[in-house]
């Protein structure tokens, strides 16, 4: 009797070991662990205010789940806030899809490890022209060395994502001087506040698709106005935000 009772003891353990490797092997193979996330349960145009009834909730592999993307924890946090772009239904939120300048400390979500916020004030209204998820370009214009009458422009940085506008978004797009929040590594960050105390910034905004980097590319004077009309080259390079050094 006790022997039974002993072996049927070890068959139960057994089992359980059993169970939990094929558990642990299935939720490896299908990428791990499910982590809520929020979607929408149906279309919003850009602009729209994200109503807690337009929120869904949907399980997905923690393996699959991008760090954008908003979860369930946070649904009171966004409820009654507007997106930035359109979403379909189903669509998964992100935080980029959310309008930053609605609460400062949405920002702080928007921002990738390793990346940092950094607000900058741009020249005439090339800030009002990006919302939060888009791509630019950033141009400063210099004096140029030795000329006390030409400027130079020269591009500082390519394919950098907009986080938003602090202090209420970028308002009317008349407007001129606004503070843009870009996403940079350390190093882009030190570029552009010397940049900012030393020269004009403006913004070049970039279509969705757009993530080429042009290599090679030069300073461009004023004297330039008086040449002939410069034929634009095909984009080459890679993707990514980069910095670009002044011509050679």
């Amino acid at each position: 009797m006790r022997a039974a009772v002993i072996g049927l003891l070890v068959a139960c353990v057994a089992s359980f070991l059993v169970w939990s490797y094929m558990r642990r092997f299935e939720d490896e193979a299908s990428g791990g662990p499910r982590v809520m996330v929020l979607t929408v349960v149906r279309t919003l145009e850009p602009g729209a205010v994200l109503k807690d009834s337009d929120i869904g909730e949907r399980g997905i592999p923690v393996a699959y789940v991008e760090s954008r993307a908003i979860r369930a924890s946070d649904r009171q946090r966004i409820a009654n806030l507007r997106i930035s772009s359109a979403l379909e239904a189903q669509q998964i939120l992100n935080w980029s899809d959310i309008v930053a300048s609605n609460d400062e400390r949405m920002l702080s979500n928007l921002v990738q490890p390793g990346m940092r916020a950094v607000a900058i004030r741009t020249e005439g209204r090339s800030g009002s022209l990006a919302r939060p998820g888009d791509r630019v370009d950033v141009i400063s214009t210099v004096q140029q060395p030795g000329s006390q009458e030409h400027r130079v422009g020269v591009v500082l940085l390519q394919n950098v994502l907009v986080l938003g506008h602090p202090a209420g978004g970028p308002g009317d797009v008349g407007n001129d001087n606004i503070d843009t929040v870009l996403s940079l590594s350390l190093d882009q960050s030190q570029l552009l506040a010397v940049a900012g105390d030393k020269a004009k910034l403006s913004l070049a905004l970039r279509s969705t698709p757009d993530v080429i980097i042009q290599q090679g590319l030069t300073e461009k004077s004023s004297k330039d106005l008086a040449a002939a009309p410069i034929v634009a080259a095909t984009p080459r390079g890679k993707s990514g935000p980069v910095a670009v050094g002044a011509g050679k």
